[in-house]
């Protein structure tokens, strides 16, 4: 059987050494602390006994920090579960907005700014278009997830969007998409560029490189169209409580190094990284959020406020 390794072996291997040449947040100190508790007689346990045979057996607390990989699966699905009365009949489109790489020094200075401004620049892209396409003329409907990794753990910021393939008018009537795509990408990454970069301005905020980012093609990518609500319901799990490690990628921890799998998408092929345990701890706390910010939102007729109104219309497939 296979050694099952965990972010917290890693914690408790290299943590010390890694504090000796980083400086660490009081949120990055708190989720350290929180993954080598979760699970340990730290935070308290739980008797756990069968009615028919009486078998006993020690159930150790969870420490239910966002950032635990151990926590990550159970919040899925019970999360997936919750949203499954607010998955729409229609076909859904899975947008991504990347930021350019030259905004990562900025974001890990202004993280909470950062990622607010791309959220708030997303929708209003996507609220553009949807106002200027004939055929729509009413509100979209937007989850969107905020992931700051790639495969390989370093910062790779970028926006998810799961979006209903319509928009809902004033009157409660559904507009459906009759294409196979919802809007250009090419002309979603020109105006979330210049909205993304307003959006900084507006924080008052110096944008490093400023025009070689005005001049630079922003990436806004568009992913394969979800039409059964099943699919859509597993890909919001997958993508909206999905941690940036599942522990069953660590291949090998040791007093020097940690190895790990990862996907190359350039081959599409399985392939393992290896990095200090200093640089492995620097590149998992990049993605440690600020203290209650919000990586999941929704819009338009998906927000709070509007989805009791919205459950009332059924919504078909035109």
């Amino acid at each position: 059987m296979a050694t099952t390794h965990h972010v917290a072996d890693v914690l408790a291997q290299h943590l010390s050494n890694y504090k000796k040449v980083h400086a660490l947040t009081y949120q990055q100190q708190r989720v350290c602390q929180h993954i080598q508790d979760c699970r340990t007689v730290k935070l308290g346990a739980q008797q756990w006994q069968c009615d028919s045979c009486e078998h006993n057996k020690t159930v150790y607390c969870a420490c239910r920090d966002r950032h635990c990989p151990q926590c990550q699966g159970h919040v899925s699905e019970q999360w997936s579960e919750q949203q499954s009365k607010d998955v729409i009949n229609a076909p859904y489109f899975h947008l991504v907005f990347t930021l350019p790489h030259e905004l990562n020094g900025l974001a890990r200075q202004y993280p909470r700014e950062i990622y607010s401004c791309l959220f708030h620049a997303v929708w209003q892209t996507l609220s553009q278009f949807a106002q200027r396409k004939k055929q729509l003329q009413g509100t979209l409907g937007m989850t969107a997830v905020l992931h700051t990794w790639g495969q390989s753990l370093a910062q790779h910021i970028h926006l998810h969007c799961l979006i209903p393939g319509g928009v809902l008018t004033s009157s409660g009537e559904w507009h459906g998409v009759k294409k196979p795509y919802l809007f250009a990408v090419k002309a979603l990454a020109t105006v979330f560029r210049a909205k993304m970069l307003a959006a900084i301005r507006a924080h008052k905020l110096t944008i490093p490189q400023s025009e070689l980012l005005i001049k630079k093609s922003w990436c806004v990518h568009s992913k394969v169209n979800l039409t059964d609500p099943k699919t859509v319901l597993k890909y919001l799990g997958r993508y909206t409580r999905k941690g940036m490690l599942h522990e069953g990628r660590l291949k090998q921890v040791t007093k020097e190094s940690v190895t790990f799998s990862y996907k190359d998408y350039r081959d599409s092929k399985i392939k393992r990284m290896t990095l200090t345990g200093i640089e492995f701890i620097r590149r998992y706390l990049l993605h440690v959020l600020p203290s209650g910010f919000m990586r999941i939102r929704h819009y338009g007729f998906l927000a709070s406020a509007c989805r009791a109104k919205k459950r009332k219309n059924e919504i078909n497939k035109q």
